[in-house]
């Protein structure tokens, strides 16, 4: 139903497809990993991993995930070594291409050593030793030769380019390079919110983490648990081929991720030489761009051998540079073009104790992007936007492509940790960010003023669906519990009012009388009371009609917050077209939304229950065989989490559909059966209920 250009062309003949946070480890011989590592399935199949160090439990997370879905750990891991071509094909290779643009091999090899410290250097040893390791041992589910072992160099050059591409530099290269422009419906579309003592019924604090993605492949969340006798235990979710756990909780706090909108990446026209092709002007005097050649090795078919396609491109003292279809030359910067410790970030607020220390680990200002809602025992509660955020001057207009022949626009600092947009401990006990504007973070009384901030520190202009209709909920009750906040996660209902249903008010005013064709749809849409029931038709009217709304009109998640631009007659063209696909499809307009909203998994098919922006947020597409909409992206993985003054009290997750990838496995699609009812699994950091109620405890490789 929304759809966002995450997908762009480089070349006539690639095509482009944006993997989202992924990151790849290292090589060690010296340690037995093996002999130090235990790993628990529990009965969801989610595996619980113990280790003696915390490389020893990094090896066991990567053949644990390896495991359950290799595949996706490839796909992920091989543009750093310059191999997805040769399994992907030409869009492998615009991956591929992507990672020499940006320098992320070349950069990784020059800074590993000076920038990465020694006890995450021994981490990614054993996760890279672990997933060797598996790979040695299965070797009919290596997707390119040669591609192990895998080396430190692949980790962080990994994080280098998954930054660059969670900055939006997509956005801007897309813009410079000529191609056809493809559409990858991919929303990230995250909750998160956490109460203290000042509004939890029992005074406990509580954390909800509820991020959106796609349900599966690159996109998806894996479920695991780490722990360790260096002092790791946590639980929560990661992407396939993640080192660590990204989102989760340990003993004493927990947090979760949403997607914000920084503008991060700037694009820099450089004034060329009018003798010198190769030369361009920089604060008064000509500099000498350097040629470079990105060779990608791209399979055409399997009984072919994968043939070399080399692709110039350039660096200027900017940033690396392209050459536009019309001769110009562009260079581009991001905020996180230098930044290689990202993994290592996320690894210490895992393993951090306190507010303080999870704090002093965001210090690190190593996370490309995200905002950050967090919750511990000791009542502290934190919302914070959160990127590599450039400080700029105010002499160029940043929106635009920037002058790359000054000096004074190439931005070189940062914002610090604490000069981002943040709100701590609010008198009314909650913070919450919908992917709505960080100002409206918390109650009202509580919330920041803009004004205190750069206006380009956060592009999202006000509050969605989803933020208001949270606000309506959690002011219902002075106090609130643990199963209200499970409610309030779970929500099928629109808000009452705001700027995306004033924008369709046209629906509600417009004269059903005047249309008899469609009347019966109209009037079942005006008397909808918002809430995404699965028998609701009206229900079904609203999802069918919206879906043609912001196809015509290309709106995206923003148009949740800013609305659309719908007049009578697009409203009345709309109808008249959900009209026409039920009869089509279904040879009936009754149809209640648990016929037509649908999950697949294989050859399962279920009714998905959540709406678009609604809390419960799932997003669908039109499936062209039947007419159905198929689930593509939403509400992949919850964590309810409960603290009381000895650490988690009460735990619960869901995924929305199972631990492992294999479709002969039980747990493909186990935990389904519990999404399709919005409920939840009951889970614990505790290791003796662990081992108790064990699947299967064994060590890799055996």
């Amino acid at each position: 139903m929304i759809q966002n250009r995450w997908v762009f062309d480089i070349s006539n003949s690639l095509t482009f497809i944006l993997i989202l946070l992924n990151l790849s480890p290292v090589v060690s011989q010296q340690r037995n990993y093996k002999d130090h590592v235990t790993i628990v399935r529990d009965e969801w199949g989610v595996p619980h991993i113990y280790g003696e160090k915390d490389c020893d439990v990094a090896y066991g997370l990567a053949w644990a995930n390896a495991e359950d879905d290799f595949n996706t750990i490839q796909e992920n891991l091989l543009p750093s070594k310059g191999m997805l071509g040769m399994w992907k094909g030409k869009e492998g290779a615009v991956m591929d291409f992507v990672v020499q643009f940006l320098g992320s091999a070349e950069q990784a090899k020059l800074r590993y050593e000076k920038e990465i410290s020694p006890a995450f250097k021994a981490y990614l040893e054993g996760y890279c030793k672990g997933l060797n390791d598996y790979a040695a041992a299965h070797p009919k589910e290596v997707k390119v030769k040669k591609a192990f072992p895998i080396t430190p160099v692949d980790a962080i050059a990994t994080f280098h380019y998954i930054g660059a591409l969670i900055t939006a530099l997509q956005d801007q290269l897309k813009d410079v390079t000529a191609g056809k422009y493809d559409t990858l419906g991919v929303t990230f579309a995250s909750n998160a919110f956490a109460v203290n003592n000042l509004k939890s019924e029992n005074g406990n604090p509580i954390l909800v983490v509820n991020p959106h993605v796609k349900f599966e492949g690159l996109f998806s969340w894996y479920e695991a648990h780490l722990v360790s006798e260096e002092g790791m235990n946590v639980l929560g979710a990661l992407f396939h081929g993640g080192t660590s756990v990204f989102v989760g909780t340990n003993e004493n706090l927990g947090w979760s991720h949403t997607w914000n909108k920084y503008d991060l990446v700037d694009t820099y026209k450089l004034k060329m030489n009018p003798e010198d092709k190769m030369q361009y002007e920089f604060d008064g005097k000509f500099k000498d761009l350097t040629a470079k050649k990105a060779k990608l090795k791209v399979k055409i078919a399997k009984w072919l051998p994968a043939i070399t396609v080399k692709k110039k491109f350039y660096q200027s003292v900017i940033g690396p540079t392209l050459e536009s279809p019309g001769g110009d030359f562009y260079s581009l910067r991001w905020g996180a073009m230098n930044e290689f410790r990202t993994g290592e970030q996320w690894w210490k607020m895992c393993k951090s104790k306190n507010y303080d220390e999870f704090y002093d680990a965001l210090k690190m200002n190593a996370l490309p992007r995200f905002n950050i809602v967090y919750a511990d025992k000791e009542q502290n509660l934190l919302y914070i936007d959160n990127g590599i955020v450039p400080k700029r001057t105010t002499n160029f207009e940043w929106s635009k492509v920037v002058p790359g022949n000054t000096s004074k626009a190439v931005w070189t600092e940062f914002y610090k940790q604490e000069e981002l947009p943040q709100v701590k401990n609010p008198d009314c006990g909650y913070v919450y960010n919908m992917n709505n504007t960080p100002y409206s973070a918390t109650c009202e009384d509580s919330k920041m003023l803009k004004g205190d901030w750069d206006d380009h520190m956060d592009y999202r202009t006000g509050d969605n669906n989803r933020s208001l209709r949270f606000m309506e909920l959690i002011e219902e009750k002075e106090r609130v519990n643990f199963d209200d906040m499970k409610r309030i996660k779970f929500d099928n209902q629109y808000p009452k009012d705001g700027n995306f249903l004033q924008s369709i008010s046209v629906i509600y005013k417009v004269d059903a009388n005047k249309y008899p064709e469609i009347k019966d749809i109209l009037v079942e849409m005006q008397n909808w009371n918002k809430v995404a029931n699965p028998e609701s038709m009206a229900a079904t009217y609203f999802m069918v009609t919206i879906d043609y709304i912001f196809t015509k009109c290309k709106a995206g998640v923003e148009n949740f917050i800013e609305g659309v631009p719908l007049d009578e007659a697009l409203l009345i063209e709309a109808v008249t077209n959900t009209k026409a696909h039920l009869l089509k499809n279904f040879k009936t307009i009754k149809v209640p939304l648990k016929d037509i909203q649908v999950i697949r998994r294989g050859t399962e098919e279920y009714p998905m229950p959540g709406f678009p922006d609604a809390l419960a947020a799932n997003y669908s597409k039109k499936r062209e065989s039947d007419g159905k909409f198929e689930g593509f992206v939403g509400d992949t993985y919850t964590m309810i989490v409960e603290y009381d003054k000895n650490g988690v009290a009460r735990l619960e997750t869901l995924a929305n559909f199972g631990a492992s990838a294999h479709p002969e496995s039980k747990h493909y699609t186990d935990q389904l059966k519990l999404w399709i009812k919005q409920q939840t699994k009951v889970m614990t950091l505790d290791k003796e209920t662990i081992f108790k109620n064990a699947e299967r405890v064994y060590r890799p490789g055996n």
